[in-house]
C-alpha cells in the first residue's frame, strides 16, 4: 500500500489485525491447536507467514535436535512453491500439498499398501498388466497397473492415509515425525482426514499441534468432499476482522451478509460504490430451457452485458480493470458463443492445450488483429522474427490479399480460416496443427477428441474461437465464478443469471439475512450458495456492480434493497442513462 493512501482506517484496522496475530502466537506457544478464521481480504496469508517466521526463529533448535519437521499444508502446488521461495533450503518447515503429505507418510509401508490395495477392487485398475502386484507406487494420479506396480488414483492416497491413521502404531510414528501441522485454506480439506485427525490426536490431547488458517464461507469446490467448518471444543478459534482488500462500502455489504465476523476497511480516501442493475423494463419472451427459464435470450443478455461493461469502464481511471463474474464455463460459454467447443474440447480448452486452439487464438487471432490496425511491431512478434520483408509493393499485397480473405472467412468455418492461412504461405503451420490437417483431408472420421472426429471439430464456427479469446484468457474481463477464488480486481460486475441448477442466487441469497426461510432438507444447497456469492461479493477493491438478469420478486428486492440501498437498484435503461 502506498504511504499516501494510508490514514485512519489503515491505522485501525493494522492494529486491530496485529492483536490478532499475537493471539495465534500466543496459541502457537501454547500447544493448543487452533483455528483462524479469517474473512475475505483479511490478510490470512500474511498472518500464516509471521507464524512461519515466528516458528523459524524459536523452534529451530527443538525440532533439529529431534529430526521432526512441522508441516504446513497448502492446497495447491503453486502456493506451495511460493511458501518454499520464502524458506531456507535446509528448512525444518516442509510446504506440502495433502497428497505430498500422505504419500510421504505412507510410502513406506508396502506390505500393508499392496494387501489394501489387491484385496479392494475399489483401488485396482484394469489398465495395465495382469501381473501380481509387488509395489504400490504415486506418480501423476492415474489409476493403473504396469510391471507389477499399481499406480495410485489421487484420492486413492488420501483414502490410504485414513485406513493407515486407524492404526496406532502408525499415528505414533506419524506424531514423532511431525510434531506441529499448519494447514492453510483448511475448508478445503479432505473431510475424512480432518475427521481423523480430531478423533485420534485433537480430541485426545495427543499428536501434534493444528493451526487451521482459512474461511468457512469460502468453501465452494463441492466434489472433493471438502470440510468446511472446523470444530472442536479444543481448537481455540481465533477470527481475523480486518480487512485490506475493499473499500469502506464493500466491507459494510460484506459485515450486513455476515455480521458475526464483523471486518473493518484499511482504505483511506476512497468510499466504494456498490450498485444493482436489473432487467425489470425488459419485457420481451424470456428463455424456457430448463436451467435457462425465465433467463434473457442469449442475444439480449450479451447486449446488456456489453452495454453495462463500455458504461462502467467510461467512468472508471484507465489504470483500473474490470472482472464479469458469470456461473460457470458452461454458462459463460452457452452465453458468450462458445458452448459447441467447450463440449468437444472440455478441460483442454480450459488448460489451453489443443493446438488448433493455440494457433487460431495466440497466431491467427493476433496477427488479423495485427493487420486490422497497422501494427508492424505485434505483426513481428506474433510471427518471432526481428525484420521481415514486407517494404516491396509484391509483399504488401500479399498481406493485403490475406487480411481482406481472413475478414471474410472469418465469418465461416474453422477449415475455412486454415485453408486461408495455409494457402497464404505467409504463417508457419505448427507441426501439429498441419498433421491434423491431413488427417482432415484424408480421414475426416478419425477420433480428434473425445466428442468430435476432426472432420465435426474443424467444421465449428470459426466464432467459436473469437469468443474463447475474448472470454476466457487470463486477461479476459470475464471469468466463473468459482475460478476468482483467492483473486482480487478494483471493479466487479457479479453477474446474477441462470444455467446451473446448483446455484440459484435469488433464491437462496435471501435467506442469508433472514429475508427468507431455508426450507428443510435445503441446508447444503443454501450453504453452496450463500459461500459463493459472499466470495464473488468480496473479490472488488472499489466498485461492485449486482447485474441481475432473471425477473426479481419481493424477498430478493428486499434483500437487495439492504444490501445496496433502493435508490441503488436501477434497470438496464436507467443505468445506461445516468449521467457519467
Amino acid at each position: 500500500m502506498n504511504e499516501e493512501c494510508i490514514g485512519v482506517n489503515y491505522n485501525l484496522a493494522k492494529a486491530e489485525a496485529d492483536k490478532i496475530d499475537a493471539r495465534i502466537i500466543e496459541a502457537l506457544k501454547s500447544g493448543h491447536s487452533f483455528r483462524v478464521e479469517a474473512g475475505a481480504g483479511s490478510g490470512k496469508t500474511y498472518s500464516l507467514n509471521r507464524v512461519i517466521e515466528w516458528i523459524q526463529a524459536n523452534k529451530w533448535s527443538d525440532y533439529n535436535q529431534k529430526k521432526q519437521n512441522v508441516i504446513c499444508i497448502t492446497y495447491t502446488n503453486a502456493a506451495v512453491d511460493v511458501i518454499a521461495g520464502r524458506l531456507a533450503k535446509d528448512s525444518f518447515i516442509l510446504p506440502s500439498t495433502i497428497h505430498s503429505l500422505a504419500w510421504n507418510a505412507i510410502k513406506q509401508y508396502q506390505s500393508v499398501l499392496i494387501e489394501a490395495v489387491t484385496t479392494n477392487p475399489e483401488y485396482m485398475s484394469n489398465e495395465g498388466d495382469s501381473n501380481q502386484v509387488t509395489e504400490v507406487a504415486y506418480t501423476l494420479g492415474h489409476r493403473y497397473k504396469e510391471n507389477g506396480i499399481q499406480y495410485l488414483y489421487h484420492d486413492d492416497v488420501l483414502k490410504l492415509f485414513c485406513q493407515l491413521l486407524d492404526n496406532a502404531k502408525f499415528r505414533r510414528v506419524f506424531a514423532d515425525k511431525y510434531p506441529l501441522i499448519l494447514i492453510d485454506e483448511y475448508q478445503d480439506s479432505y473431510k475424512p482426514i480432518i475427521d481423523h485427525f480430531i478423533e485420534f490426536f485433537i480430541a485426545k490431547g495427543v499428536g501434534p499441534q493444528f493451526g487451521f488458517f482459512g474461511d468457512a464461507w469460502q468453501t465452494i469446490y463441492q466434489s472433493n468432499k471438502a470440510c468446511g467448518e472446523i470444530k472442536h471444543e479444543k481448537i481455540k478459534v481465533i477470527k481475523k476482522g480486518s480487512n485490506f482488500r475493499s473499500a469502506p462500502r464493500i466491507v459494510q455489504l460484506l459485515n450486513d451478509i455476515r455480521p458475526e465476523l464483523p471486518q473493518k476497511s484499511a482504505i483511506d480516501g476512497f468510499d466504494g460504490e456498490v450498485l444493482a442493475i436489473t432487467c425489470d423494463d425488459y419485457s420481451g419472451v424470456r428463455r424456457a430451457e430448463r436451467n435457462f427459464k425465465n433467463e434473457l435470450p442469449a442475444n439480449e443478455f450479451r447486449t446488456r452485458l456489453n452495454g453495462i461493461k463500455a458504461k462502467i469502464e467510461q467512468n472508471i481511471p484507465a489504470d483500473e480493470n474490470l472482472k464479469v463474474l458469470m456461473i460457470t464455463h458452461k454458462v459463460l460459454a452457452s452465453q458468450q458463443g462458445y458452448e459447441r467447443l467447450l463440449n468437444m474440447l472440455n478441460d483442454a480448452l480450459r488448460n489451453k492445450e489443443d493446438p488448433f486452439l493455440i494457433f487460431f487464438v495466440d497466431t491467427i487471432e493476433s496477427i488479423y488483429y495485427a493487420l486490422d490496425t497497422s501494427n508492424t511491431r505485434l505483426l513481428f512478434d506474433t510471427l518471432g522474427i526481428k525484420r521481415y520483408p514486407i517494404t516491396k509493393k509484391s509483399e504488401k499485397k500479399k498481406w493485403k490479399i490475406l487480411y481482406d480473405q481472413l475478414t471474410k472467412v472469418r465469418t465461416k468455418k474453422a477449415i475455412d480460416v486454415l485453408k486461408t492461412v495455409i494457402d497464404s504461405q505467409l504463417i508457419p503451420i505448427p507441426p501439429k496443427v498441419d498433421k491434423w490437417y491431413r488427417l482432415y483431408m484424408d480421414a475426416p472420421e478419425k477420433k480428434y477428441a473425445p466428442k468430435a472426429t476432426i472432420q465435426q471439430f474443424l467444421q465449428l464456427d470459426y466464432a467459436q474461437f473469437i469468443a474463447v479469446r475474448d472470454f476466457l484468457y487470463p486477461d479476459a474481463q470475464f471469468s466463473t465464478e468459482h475460478g476468482v477464488k483467492g483473486e482480487e480486481y478494483d471493479n466487479v460486475v457479479f453477474v446474477i443469471s441462470r444455467g446451473w441448477n446448483q446455484y440459484q442466487f435469488e433464491t437462496y441469497a435471501p435467506m442469508i439475512m433472514n429475508h427468507a426461510s431455508i426450507p428443510k432438507g435445503k441446508e447444503a444447497s443454501y450453504e453452496r450458495n450463500r459461500n459463493l456469492f459472499y466470495v464473488c461479493c468480496s473479490r472488488p477493491k472499489k466498485r461492485l456492480f449486482f447485474f441481475v438478469t432473471v425477473p426479481i420478486d419481493s424477498s430478493f428486492r428486499t434483500f437487495l434493497a439492504k444490501l445496496v440501498g433502493k435508490e441503488n437498484i436501477l434497470t438496464y435503461q436507467q443505468f445506461m442513462e445516468v449521467s457519467n
